[in-house]
């Protein structure tokens, strides 16, 4: 795999790889180095950007979970009814991104108290019934069966349509 650098990780980036990872550290270089990057290609390429946090690269396949502090990892979710959506998991699982008709929804697990403010529209984006429940989703992540949000009933999501992902 080539070693890239985005700004966004979208559906048409997630389509080309399905893992994500932000640089954060000097230690990523080698952390990269490990899963089969050249290690000098990758210095110069995080180099040239002027060792900025805000771009993101492609996780070689394999990586295991968590390997980078920051990761978006592509999921299809599944609604209560059986709906699927498209988004990404993040890092290991407190938030996910799910792709609407106009807007991406970032969804906290720590927040989800917030989602009753924006779930009309956010089931009208995502294409649901107003009747349909969102939560519990279900998806898999790295062969794993995921549910979430994971604690059912406590405070949790912080919801947010953007152009630009904030989780």
């Amino acid at each position: 795999m080539k070693f890239t650098l985005i700004t966004d990780v979208d559906e048409v980036s997630l389509d080309k790889c399905a893992a994500w990872g932000q640089y954060y550290e000097p230690d990523d270089i080698d952390l990269l180095s490990k899963h089969g990057y050249d290690r000098e290609t990758v210095r110069e390429a995080i180099e040239a950007i002027g060792w900025s946090d805000d771009y993101w690269f492609p996780i070689p396949a394999g990586t295991p979970l968590g390997t980078f502090m920051f990761e978006r990892r592509k999921a299809l979710f599944r609604t209560p009814s059986g709906s699927e959506l498209k988004g990404y998991v993040c890092n290991s699982g407190h938030a996910i991104c799910l792709f609407g008709g106009t807007d991406r929804w970032v969804i906290n697990q720590n927040l989800l108290d917030l989602y009753e403010e924006e779930r009309d529209n956010i089931l009208k984006d995502l294409d649901l019934e107003d009747s349909e429940e969102l939560f519990p989703l279900e998806f898999e992540l790295e062969g794993r069966y995921m549910v979430f949000p994971r604690h059912r009933g406590e405070q949790g999501a912080d919801v947010t349509p953007t152009s630009h992902d904030i989780a």
